[in-house]
């Protein structure tokens, strides 16, 4: 009868060691999940404020009519400089799915760059929008609320509340 007792204690220890670890477990998954979706958010976010940013000094680069010729490039450049950062990171934290639109966008957006350098002027730009800026803004975005699930997040949230 010493022994039942004994070996029903250990087993009742057992089972409680590996439930308590089971749930840390659990745990330091969901935290390790939602860290890597603010991470995400955050680098997602930070990557459209600074190319739209850039793509709106751009196009007031190219309606400044009284700046010299020589100036645009340099002024355009020193403008697009800054999205290289936030590209890189893209390129190694987000899934394919994410960053093929990413880089069509970013590359929208450096042909902008390069045709505000070069001094096209408004009308030329806007005519056609010979470098689908908007159309491929709307597909990174896109693909990044795909990313994120933030379409399925909302649903989710609309029903329990």
């Amino acid at each position: 009868m010493e022994w039942t007792t004994l070996i029903a204690t250990l087993l009742g220890a057992i089972i409680a060691m590996a439930s308590t670890l089971l749930i840390e477990v659990r745990k330091d998954r969901r935290e390790a999940q939602g860290e890597w979706r603010r991470s995400k958010r955050e680098l997602y976010a930070g990557y459209l404020a600074t190319l739209a940013q850039v793509r709106s000094e751009l196009q007031l680069l190219i309606l400044d009519r009284d700046m010299p010729d020589d100036e645009r490039p340099v002024a355009a450049r020193r403008a697009f400089a800054r999205c290289y950062d936030l590209r890189y990171q893209v390129e190694i934290l987000a899934p394919r799915s994410v960053v093929d639109p990413a880089l069509t966008y970013f590359r929208a957006v450096r042909r902008l760059r390069d045709a505000a350098g070069a001094g096209l002027g408004r009308q030329e730009v806007e005519r056609e929008d010979p470098f689908n800026v908007i159309g491929t803004l709307e597909a990174v975005r896109e693909a990044m609320r795909k990313d994120m699930g933030t379409d399925a997040l909302a649903a989710s949230a609309g029903r329990d509340g």
